[in-house]
């Protein structure tokens, strides 16, 4: 090979050596000062779902998880949830899995055991279909709920435990309404306070700051 052509291609290598090396510079860079931004974004989303999902309290403090807690709750993700430091209920994120993949679902509950809202984190459903229960028409019917298990029906209902479901999309429904009652019992059996009573007046029974069908 004539010396001329090997300082060629030496000179290309060293050349796309450089560029590649501080391509890499720059990417880094980029990504340490956009992961900062995206961690404070991530989090005003997360305190605004707590806040969605339980209005009255102004505060939202991490607690520890039980080791007994059912699969759909998330490990990190209790909170209690005070106004003006008095305790007015909690915070409990779950995970259910939907027609397409796990939904994403912060359920608050009053300190009597009400349900007071639920707000929809995450999903991926089918658009038209089962991401409609990230819409207020689905997931508003889960506000001021007294009752300590709720049902999916298929056609409307004022039963204080039953949810109507989202037409052609019943596993997504199913999903979201075993997340939300796996948070209830967990409440009921970990975090009701002794001699809690629900707003009805019952007894709970057991059944910490900063959130195959058609489908």
């Amino acid at each position: 090979m004539p010396q001329s052509n090997a300082k060629k291609i030496a000179s290309l290598g060293l050349t796309l050596f450089a560029v590649t090396a501080i391509t890499g510079i720059i990417l880094g860079a980029v990504h340490d000062i956009t992961l900062e931004p995206i961690r404070v974004t991530m989090e005003n989303l997360k305190t605004k779902a707590l806040k969605d999902a339980l209005p009255e309290a102004d505060a939202f403090s991490r607690v520890e998880v039980s080791a007994q807690a059912d699969p759909l709750i998330k490990s990190s993700d209790v909170f209690e949830a005070t106004s003006g430091g008095a305790p007015v209920g909690h915070c409990i994120t779950v995970t259910p899995r939907g027609y397409s993949g796990p939904i994403e679902i912060i359920a608050g509950i009053t300190k009597e055991g009400r349900l007071r809202a639920i707000s929809i984190l995450s999903q991926s459903e089918t658009p038209g279909l089962g991401a409609k229960s990230a819409e207020p028409d689905f997931y508003e019917q889960f506000e001021d709920r007294e009752a300590p298990k709720l049902t999916v029906v298929k056609s409307a209902s004022d039963a204080p435990d039953e949810i109507h479901a989202i037409s052609g999309a019943t596993i997504t429904s199913n999903g979201v309404t075993d997340g939300v009652n796996a948070a209830l019992a967990y409440w009921r059996d970990h975090l009701a306070r002794p001699g809690a009573e629900t707003e009805g007046g019952q007894p709970h029974t057991s059944a910490p700051a900063i959130s195959g069908e058609a489908e």
